[in-house]
């Protein structure tokens, strides 16, 4: 499910921690121009955008592994290493991070937070609330 229209009344400026879900649901997810399709949802928690985990780190280039048995997602990308534990701390490059929201499993899918996610792989995130768009730039 994607988002709505753009509108080109949106500020790009809009701090995108402090706007929150206008109840729609509809987060459109655009990366380097091209619009993400995700077979669950993004979700926005506590001002955080959570998208499906596969879906944005083969789409931002980084391997990605599952650990079922220890439940943490480790993605890697030009030598930075992330790991995330389902519903614990964050690291990079094994220095913890902590997250306003941690990465959690909705309809039998891993989402995480995308800001996290994206920024520490070196790409620059913006939100435009009015549209409920997020766009990253790698």
């Amino acid at each position: 499910m994607t988002g709505t229209s753009s509108d080109p009344g949106t500020d790009p400026n809009a701090d995108p921690d402090t706007v929150p879900d206008n109840g729609h649901g509809a987060v459109r997810v655009i990366l380097n121009g091209r619009t993400l399709q995700f077979d669950v949802p993004p979700i926005i928690e506590n001002d955080r955008t959570l998208v499906p985990l596969r879906v944005i780190f083969e789409a931002l280039g980084a391997g990605v592994e599952w650990d079922g048995a220890t439940q943490t997602v480790r993605a890697e990308r030009d030598g930075t290493i992330i790991k995330l534990v389902i519903g614990g701390k964050a690291y990079v490059n094994d220095q913890p991070v902590e997250l306003d929201v941690p990465a959690k499993i909705v309809n039998d899918r891993t989402l995480v937070p995308l800001r996290f996610v994206s920024e520490a792989l070196g790409c620059r995130v913006e939100w435009f609330g009015d549209s409920m768009t997020v766009s990253i730039t790698s």
